[in-house]
């Protein structure tokens, strides 16, 4: 974005909120008026009302946004990562680690000295490394846990439930090497591999990881993903580990792999998705029909956003994982962004956020009157990522 387009919109910005404290402000003084005059005649409705007020409804969700600690404000504009760890906000952004409890409230605060940052998250830990650089940390919201350095740049980094710690790096000898570490930093596994790494993701008591490996098989792209136990590997074998089991061959770029249900796992490839249980046997793909915009999943619901640009509208595809049944619901918006959160789907479009079932039942919404780049659900709240600021809405 252009300096110019900065400054028109920062000045926007202030222009909307010197509106609004003048609206505020004449409300004010004519809520006190209206006060005034419901205090001198009390006695009159009173008793006619008693009992009532306590029958009117409340909306659940509105668009106001908080204030007190909000919004955040995040320097070096859009770079910033917002992630949730353990009830709390980590933000990650060029020279800064950040942790925020809901209200907004600073927790912790840390300088780094990393060119590339980026923030993974477990369940209550923060994993901070240097894309192509040689360093990483692990964060809890409270303090630093511990910071190590590897000998080879690094490619990708994840992080398990239980703290466990897993970092790629490239050398020379191979494409890809992998390193797990226990929550204390000891070192607990290896893998050197022939093929690229491009994703590690832990079971669920982190007592393993499915290593994600891409390859080129009659000229196509391929993914295979095999399945290891940490604690099925003797000291003497752990620079050269077997499977426990491995997939076959892949027909697409694998972009992510996600825990889907009870340890069984769904693929999102550039070209399909496909889903396998626990023994790593294949059960359902679904190939896409249109450009994929973004994905998630969470417990037994994954949702896939794709795009119908000629028409300005997206298709929302759900996967229930225990009923096995995929979804198709067209939607007469573009939509941005999506979160899966229990059995709820969150969905940003050009308006504001709606939530719908995981069938694509509308649940609610609310619209916004400003645009924002993501945003992400935790507890009952919304925090929007806006350009060099964070708000929040309430969304029961």
């Amino acid at each position: 974005m252009a300096v110019t387009d900065v400054s028109m919109l920062r000045e926007r910005r202030k222009k909307k909120k010197a509106v609004k404290l003048l609206k505020k402000l004449i409300i004010v003084v004519a809520a006190a008026a209206v006060i005034a005059e419901v205090i001198l005649t009390k006695n009159l409705w009173y008793p006619k009302l008693d009992g009532i007020l306590t029958k009117i409804p409340v909306p659940e969700n509105t668009a106001e946004l908080a204030e007190g600690y909000f919004p955040l404000s995040i320097e070096g504009g859009a770079r910033y990562q917002l992630k949730a760890i353990d009830g709390s906000l980590a933000v990650a952004d060029d020279t800064h680690f950040f942790v925020y409890n809901e209200d907004g409230k600073p927790v912790y605060t840390e300088q780094h000295t990393f060119a590339n940052p980026v923030i993974t998250v477990g369940n209550k830990k923060a994993l901070l490394y240097d894309l192509g650089g040689k360093s990483f940390s692990l964060y809890s919201k409270y303090k630093n846990v511990y910071s190590k350095t590897t000998d080879d740049p690094i490619l990708i980094a994840r992080i398990g439930s239980s703290d466990t710690a897993a970092i790629v790096t490239k050398s020379d000898k191979y494409p890809s090497a992998l390193m797990v570490y226990d929550s204390s930093g000891k070192n607990i596994f290896n893998y050197r591999s022939v093929a690229r790494i491009i994703d590690v993701t832990f079971n669920a008591d982190s007592s393993g990881c499915y290593i994600t490996t891409i390859g080129v098989s009659g000229g196509l792209l391929v993914s295979k993903i095999l399945y290891y136990r940490f604690d099925h590997i003797d000291r003497d074998e752990m620079d050269n580990p077997v499977p426990v089991w491995q997939t076959k061959e892949l027909q697409t770029l694998a972009l992510s792999v996600q825990l889907f249900g009870e340890n069984n796992i769904i693929v999102f490839g550039d070209s399909l998705c496909a889903y396998y249980d626990t023994n790593g046997t294949f059960i359902n793909s679904y190939s896409y029909k249109r450009s994929l915009v973004d994905y998630s999943s969470d417990g037994n619901t994954a949702a896939l956003i794709f795009s119908n640009q000629e028409r300005r509208t997206s298709e929302l595809v759900t996967i229930e994982c225990t009923a096995g049944t995929i979804s198709e619901k067209t939607l007469d918006r573009e939509t941005l962004n999506i979160q899966v959160s229990g059995d709820t789907v969150y969905m940003q479009t050009e308006n504001g956020i709606e939530s719908c079932t995981a069938a694509g039942d509308m649940i609610s919404s609310v619209e916004l009157d400003t645009e924002y780049e993501g945003f992400l659900r935790m507890g009952k709240y919304i925090y929007l990522l806006g350009y060099d600021e964070i708000n929040r809405i309430d969304y029961n």
